[in-house]
């Protein structure tokens, strides 16, 4: 890990924020995430909020809230940078935005955010998401954002019992500036 990054612990753009995730925000994803609420799922969301404190301590990821601050906050989904790869200067990128908030823009204003904080803060240089070729909203909203299509892994992800390919979309630092 280099020392020359910044941590970022909250950014805005004046009308959205992103700030880093707390365990005060697993109601959110246990309500919106799992689909089914079974004592199973709960065991493995009580994993992630393990995972989710160790990682900033071992800079392998970076779990931000999306938040709207009007006149009240309301959480609208996250944002996250993981396998990232200080020696090569890069990370993956994920984001997910809660059904009812979806179509409002908060996708691609949360993705600009965090791509400014991966290129300056961090100082990566590539920046990926993988997505599953039939998402046809995630595959828009990256190409709105300055990804292009780079490429497809082969049965990179395990369904169930099937293996499904994912779309490799990238930005550059250089192609972002």
């Amino acid at each position: 890990m280099s020392s020359d990054i910044d941590i970022v612990e909250e950014i805005n753009d004046g009308s959205l924020y992103l700030r880093k995730i707390k365990k005060k925000d697993a109601e959110l994803f246990y309500t919106n995430y799992f689909r089914e609420k079974t004592v199973e799922s709960a065991k493995r969301f009580r994993r992630y909020l393990k995972w989710w404190d160790a990682y900033p301590e071992n800079y392998a990821q970076y779990h931000y809230i999306i938040e709207i601050r009007e006149s009240d906050i309301k959480s609208v989904g996250s944002i996250n940078f993981w396998n990232l790869n200080w020696r090569h200067r890069r990370g993956e990128i994920g984001v997910w935005i809660i059904p009812s908030c979806r179509n409002k823009g908060f996708g691609k204003k949360s993705l600009n955010l965090i791509k400014n904080i991966g290129f300056f803060h961090l100082k990566l240089n590539r920046i990926e998401a993988h997505i599953a070729p039939k998402n046809e909203i995630s595959i828009n909203l990256f190409e709105k954002c300055g990804f292009r299509k780079e490429g497809i892994l082969e049965q990179y992800w395990q369904d169930g019992n099937e293996y499904r390919d994912a779309l490799v979309f990238v930005c550059l630092r250089d192609e972002h500036f």
